[in-house]
């Protein structure tokens, strides 16, 4: 170009020449960019700066400089906030970018250009403009004004913001210190280039950071053509954390809050940014109902994840959920805080107590079904036993329900049996077991009473009955209900005492009948007609219970039902 500067200049429009290719290569899908428009704004404006630079330096006129430097400001001041902006997207910061702020990061930078553009009629900016004397070659002073100072210092505070967020995610993204190492480059070549501009100690006062952007931008494009510079992976990560439906909370040794995710900010609606670095064990008491989950971090291996479901209140809403518990150590092996999962599993143990609700209720009355009472009342008949105490059943089903089907409807035949359950719920204890037999008939396991008080139970419930009827769209229905009560009889209790002392070689009156958690098995007296006291006997005996409270149900249906019978002992 036949001037001093001729190998300047040449770095200089290679770096705009870089630029150009790297936003090129951005748009051209192959650098697997998220924030291609950012990257690809940075780099055109890197470019028209670079290229404004390299025809200041060539200029011939003051003219000619003034117009050349008036070029570079449609690129120079938005470069640092958009380098900022490309930083933060990277880092995965995206929740903090909202529209406004965004808009807000280039006022300055918008306002300098105008100034820069209009600074002959007000001098903001520049008070002034003047050719060096004695340079070598054609060269201008500038004398900045108050704007240029605040540019200077949002260009400066852009640029070490960047430098911090770098340098505080570089221990939090070894995988990606190549990356971060370059973009860390990029910014801390510049700001010694200024530092050095303004202190005065550049070649004949030269600005040199056209030329450093000939490294950085050379640089950029060799990471992000061949090293994957920008790749998507700790975005993705990021965006992963961040779109989880699991809520996730990161605590330190000291169960200090150092980072969660929105769905953990939904779970616990207290988070916040000021949340950051506080204790978690009052939010956590507040919607767990209890401590937040105990670990030790100077014994925890962190080998295993730790499990709990527990009940969450958010407000006047209940959820449950699973707690998953692990430990994150460091590079050194050694537990530097833990990771927390809440997932929310109220759905499951909604369909797993539906399921719990059909497998052991009736549908329609909620007591308990068939199968559940058997196992139930055979259960309570083994306690009995072994603590030598009677047990009853009772039998009863709805007189005449056929009729009220055939009169009134199912829909109040269904009223009628879930009313006859209240009536009989009134007067049952909590230790009963009552459940549905079957259509209209019901049955009631009472521990602790001989046949004759079970019989009493009964016609408690039948006179309950009587002064309650059910109250239906055509009026009151009365009902009554026929019984049959049967008992374990007290000699078969004396019997089965007799012969399992007889096994034990004990003559005297001993219980050793129940022996290791259980009935003790091959006792039998069967010419007294006890049945073989086996594991299975208890079932045995409840079934032939029901055969006699079932005999002598039928006994008060002959007799005119509404009665109530008691099954002979010698059934």
């Amino acid at each position: 170009m036949g001037t001093p500067y001729s190998a300047v200049l040449t770095l200089i429009v290679s770096a705009g020449v870089l630029n150009l290719l790297m936003g090129l290569y951005a748009l051209s899908g192959r650098s697997k960019l998220t924030m291609v428009r950012t990257f690809f704004a940075f780099s055109l404006l890197a470019a028209i700066y670079t290229f404004g630079s390299a025809l200041e330096l060539a200029s011939g006129s003051l003219e000619e400089i003034k117009f050349w430097i008036k070029f570079e400001y449609l690129g120079m001041p938005f470069l640092p906030p958009l380098n900022l902006l490309i930083i933060m997207s990277y880092l995965g910061m995206e929740r903090y970018l909202g529209r406004r702020l965004k808009i807000a990061m280039f006022i300055i930078p918008a306002v300098t250009l105008l100034l820069v553009m209009t600074n002959d009629s007000h001098h903001l900016y520049y008070r002034d403009i003047v050719l060096r004397a004695g340079g070598s070659s054609l060269k201008a002073d500038v004398v900045g004004g108050p704007w240029y100072i605040i540019q200077g210092a949002y260009t400066f505070g852009c640029m070490i913001g960047g430098v911090v967020l770098l340098l505080r995610n570089w221990r939090r993204m070894p995988s990606y210190r190549f990356q971060l190492g370059t973009m860390l480059i990029g910014l801390v070549l510049p700001l010694a280039g200024d530092f050095l501009y303004l202190g005065g100690l550049t070649p004949e006062g030269m600005d040199p950071i056209p030329v450093i952007m000939t490294v950085t931008s050379a640089l950029y494009l060799w990471a992000l053509v061949s090293k994957g510079l920008f790749h998507v992976a700790p975005i993705a990560r990021d965006k992963l954390f961040a779109s989880m439906r699991d809520g996730v909370l990161v605590l330190d040794r000291d169960n200090r809050l150092v980072d969660y995710n929105p769905a953990a900010g939904a779970m616990i609606p207290e988070l916040g940014v000021s949340s950051i670095g506080e204790q978690l064990e009052g939010l956590w008491e507040k919607h767990a109902g209890g401590p937040l989950l105990h670990y030790d971090p100077d014994t925890d291996s962190g080998s295993g994840a730790d499990i709990q479901e527990l009940y969450w209140h958010i407000g006047e809403r209940n959820f449950n959920y699973q707690i998953r518990t692990s430990v994150i150590l460091n590079q050194g092996g050694q537990t530097a805080g833990r990771l927390i999962v809440l997932i929310d599993v109220t759905e499951k143990a909604r369909l797993q107590e539906e399921l719990r609700q059909l497998a052991y209720y009736d549908g329609l009355t909620r007591i308990y079904n068939r199968v559940h009472f058997m196992k139930l009342a055979s259960g309570l008949l083994y306690d009995c036993l072994k603590q030598e105490e009677p047990m009853s059943l009772l039998l009863f089903d709805i007189d005449h329900f056929k009729r009220i089907n055939d009169e009134f409807g199912h829909d109040t035949g269904d009223d009628a049996l879930m009313h006859i359950v209240a009536v009989c719920r009134e007067q049952l204890r909590p230790e009963d077991v009552f459940g549905r037999y079957g259509g209209e008939e019901f049955v009631v396991a009472l521990p602790g009473l001989s046949p004759e008080e079970a019989a009493g139970a009964a016609e408690r419930i039948r006179a309950s009955l009587a002064l309650q009827p059910l109250e239906t769209a055509g009026g009151p229905l009365s009902m009554t209900v026929s019984f049959g009560a049967a008992g374990l009889p007290a000699a078969c209790l004396a019997r089965m005492e007799a012969a399992a002392s007889r096994e034990a070689g004990d003559t005297g009156p001993s219980s050793a009948w129940v022996r290791d958690g259980g009935l003790a098995s091959g006792l039998e007296d069967t010419s007294e007609g006890v049945l073989p006291i086996g594991e299975e006997w208890p079932d045995a005996e409840l079934r032939r219970l029901l055969k006699m409270a079932d005999r002598a149900l039928y006994d008060a249906k002959r007799a005119g039902r509404d009665t109530v019978r008691i099954a002979a002992e010698t059934s």
